[in-house]
């Protein structure tokens, strides 16, 4: 029988997937940037899927749940915002930025919207100063 999710083991592991970090081999800043916001996506995922497994159960979310979800929504957002800073300077950093905004739109609840949103974003990446530009992008993702 599986433990059941307490909000503490599920901190621990949003925690411990937003202060992942890798074997100290130098990365490209980017990949380490993509990694954090993936990781800081997937806990906020999973906090909110967590909070509607206990709305359907009819059971309340435990006393500091809010700010929980908060502090959640802050690393994500501080992560996306440390991505959104760093511009890619070879192709194959630009083509990891293009899958990673393809992957979090197919997972958003509104793949349309969330593509065109990230289509807009990799465009202005795109046109700054010394961004590599994967020979697939179009301006579009897939």
């Amino acid at each position: 029988m599986p433990a059941a999710l307490t909000r503490r083991s599920a901190l621990a592991a949003a925690v411990a997937l937003i202060t992942y970090r890798a074997a100290p081999v130098t990365a490209a800043p980017i990949y380490v940037a993509i990694r954090r916001a993936e990781a800081a996506d997937a806990a906020d995922r999973e906090a909110g899927r967590h909070a509607r497994a206990l709305h359907h159960a009819g059971r309340p979310v435990p006393a500091g749940w809010k700010s929980y979800r908060t502090a959640l929504r802050r690393a994500r957002t501080a992560a996306r915002f440390d991505l959104h800073s760093l511009t890619p300077s070879t192709a194959e950093a630009a083509t990891a930025l293009v899958a990673y905004y393809r992957d979090r739109a197919a997972t958003s609840g509104e793949p349309a919207t969330a593509r065109h949103a990230a289509q807009r974003r990799l465009r202005k990446v795109f046109r700054r100063p010394g961004a590599a530009v994967p020979a697939a992008f179009k301006g579009e993702i897939a």
